[in-house]
């Protein structure tokens, strides 16, 4: 896969949308933006449209970017705990080296996104539509899923119990 990198922003911020009482909102709307190392916690972004921005190197605790359109991004380095991509749909996005716990990317689409380095432990991908993705490193609940392919497509027999022997 030939990775496309995601864009830099190279200007202020455009954001819109509704302003909240006491609650933390981003704006439903945000391209050309930077959110590197911002601590985010407790916030919603859902159904929100994101374009050309980074988060890189950010923090997110109880956080929703479900059904929202995330294009050209880039999250690389970050930590989401209790995280919501549900429903999202996720193109051109780099996640490389991200840690993610308790996080859930049900029936989400994602189109060449990099997992690269990342970490998933206690995640749900139930629905989820990955096509063009890089996993190179990428581990989910311990598992490095690219060495678990390449065992796979090796033909090498399967063990179904610890205790029994491949036949032959």
């Amino acid at each position: 896969m030939k990775k496309k990198a995601p864009s830099k922003p190279s200007g202020p911020a455009k954001t819109t949308g509704p302003k909240s009482g006491n609650t933390p909102t981003l704006p439903m709307r945000v391209s050309n933006a930077s959110f590197e190392k911002i601590e985010l916690d407790d916030v919603s972004m859902a159904d929100a449209k994101v374009h050309d921005t980074t988060f890189e190197r950010a923090s997110f605790d109880d956080v929703s970017f479900s059904g929202a359109t995330i294009h050209n991004a880039s999250f690389e380095d970050v930590k989401l705990d209790d995280a919501s991509f549900a429903r999202a749909s996720v193109k051109n996005v780099s996640f490389e080296s991200a840690a993610f716990d308790d996080v859930t990317f049900a029936k989400t689409k994602m189109h060449n996104a990099s997992f690269e380095g990342a970490s998933l432990d206690d995640v749900s991908l139930a629905g989820v539509t990955i096509t063009n993705c890089s996993i190179e490193g990428l581990t989910i609940d311990g598992v490095r899923i690219d060495l678990l392919l390449q065992h796979k497509r090796s033909g090498a027999p399967q063990i179904d119990a610890p205790d029994q022997k491949p036949e032959g």
